[in-house]
């Protein structure tokens, strides 16, 4: 999806964040059991936003879909169990290895 073994995620609660245009969103059951949605754009189909529905505060945006993404920073790693050996966790960034247990 993203031409690379990562995605650059900017993560916001959901309060802060306005949306124009319209969305379509996609739900799937993620390996956690959690309910992941994904918004894509109707018009060319990237992916924008996602967020799950059992952590309604937050939304997950896809710093490629941003008209400027030159103020965005990488301070930290996710799923770092998935990471392939040809694109390894940087060593400098804290890092999660997967996501936590549903409750």
């Amino acid at each position: 999806m993203t031409g690379s073994g990562k995605a650059t995620i900017i993560i916001l609660p959901t309060a802060l964040l306005e949306s124009r245009g319209d969305i379509k969103f996609y739900t799937v059951t993620g390996t956690d059991g959690g309910h992941v949605s994904r918004g894509f754009c109707p018009e060319c189909g990237c992916q924008m936003i996602s967020y799950v529905e059992e952590s309604p505060g937050l939304r997950f945006i896809k710093a490629g879909s941003l008209n400027d993404s030159s103020w965005v920073k990488i301070d930290s790693s996710f799923w770092s169990h998935s990471a392939e050996d040809w694109s390894p966790v940087d060593p400098r960034c804290p890092a999660s290895e997967k996501n936590p247990e549903m409750g």
